[in-house]
């Protein structure tokens, strides 16, 4: 493969991109993983047109951005095929794999046969139900990067040796960043929960949890948007040091507020891969409590930034102890603050350079 001279094109293709009513963990993922690319990259998004209100064209930062009306998936190959870019990303946020059967055809369909190699990155975990559809994905993608190990193992039956494992990562501020006292001052022990509120992320478990343990001088701040907040708030009712919040959309001074965060998911379908709400309470040096889903138990050191639990009464006598330990809230915020940093966003944009940089993708696609 000839050495590039300049920095290669890369065409980055996701349905949803910035600015959004609502910036979802994956949104926000995707934009920091873009920025962080840039240094490698001349990069230009293809994105949906969600709004008349957006332009069809932007410069943003050091990239690109352009917006296509429907059907997407097909204006976004027609567009990707005239700018001829090196190198392209087609983002799936999809979970189910007869959604991300068709979107793909549709794109290839306008792509044709250009665009350079196309790397396939599965954002969310997905169902193994019918993931065997995948098979009938042509042209094959030269590669596919996963966001979890077992997602990794699920797309390594289908495309053998073309599938890499890459975990989603976060801007860390510094460690002296202040943050603001929200509107509603947290207790001296505030618990939290960020994200959908849906039932296989399980905050009504955590909402039961937290009303049977009624520990003293705590509260527990509930923040997402979803099918569960009308359930949530009737739950909460008569309870003062309960906050059933909704969408805020800058979430940091409530982050930065909490002393502890428990995620009690039912399942990790759906999820990006690492739960950017986890990923951002590390950062932000708050302990994880967790169940043991392939979202969130992998980022756990047992005792060192957090504890996986098996089941409900696990959940609450962990959070009984830290709760009544200031010295070990102390350790297990010290040691949250020491593991994000191997999701820190610039060290996982240089994990996809190196995939996107094999040639051999591009040798295999040409010689079929």
């Amino acid at each position: 493969m000839t050495p590039w001279t300049a920095k290669p094109k890369l065409a980055f293709v996701v349905k949803y991109y910035r600015p959004m009513p609502r910036l979802s963990g994956i949104l926000r993922f995707v934009i920091e993983l873009v920025e962080a690319l840039e240094k490698d990259y001349e990069i230009r998004v293809f994105t949906c047109r969600y709004s008349p209100g957006v332009p069809d064209y932007e410069k943003c930062l050091n990239h690109e951005i352009v917006r296509l009306p429907a059907p997407f998936p097909f204006r976004a190959g027609q567009a990707v095929r005239e700018w001829r870019p090196d190198l392209t990303v087609f983002g799936s946020g999809f979970w189910r794999p007869w959604y991300l059967l068709p979107y793909w055809v549709l794109f290839r369909l306008g792509l044709l046969s250009a665009g350079g190699s196309v790397v396939l990155a599965q954002f969310t975990t997905m169902t193994g139900r019918l993931f065997g559809l995948l098979r009938l994905l042509l042209p094959r993608p030269a590669a596919v990067i996963a966001l979890t190990e077992p997602l990794r193992g699920q797309w390594e039956k289908i495309l053998p040796g073309r599938a890499a494992f890459i975990p989603a990562g976060m801007a860390v501020p510094p460690a002296e960043k202040k943050f603001p006292v929200p509107e509603i001052p947290p207790s001296a022990f505030r618990i939290g929960f960020f994200g959908h509120l849906q039932p296989h992320k399980g905050p009504d478990i955590l909402l039961k949890i937290f009303k049977e343990l009624n520990l003293p001088e705590s509260d527990l701040l509930i923040n997402g948007v979803g099918e569960m907040e009308e359930e949530l708030r009737r739950g909460a009712r008569g309870w003062g040091n309960i906050t059933i919040q909704g969408y805020v959309p800058v979430i940091d001074p409530w982050l930065h507020s909490c002393r502890l965060l428990v995620f009690p998911y039912r399942s990790s379908v759906s999820v990006l891969g690492y739960s950017r709400a986890a990923l951002d309470g590390l950062a932000a040096g708050i302990p994880l409590v967790v169940t043991p889903s392939p979202a969130l138990a992998p980022l756990v050191r047992e005792g060192v930034n957090g504890y996986v639990c098996r089941d409900e009464d696990e959940i609450k006598e962990k959070i009984r102890t830290i709760a009544g330990d200031p010295a070990l809230r102390k350790k297990l915020a010290e040691g949250a603050r020491r593991s994000a940093e191997e999701f820190e966003i610039t060290r996982i944009a240089g994990l996809w350079s190196e995939v996107l940089g094999n040639g051999e993708w591009g040798m295999e696609i040409g010689e079929r």
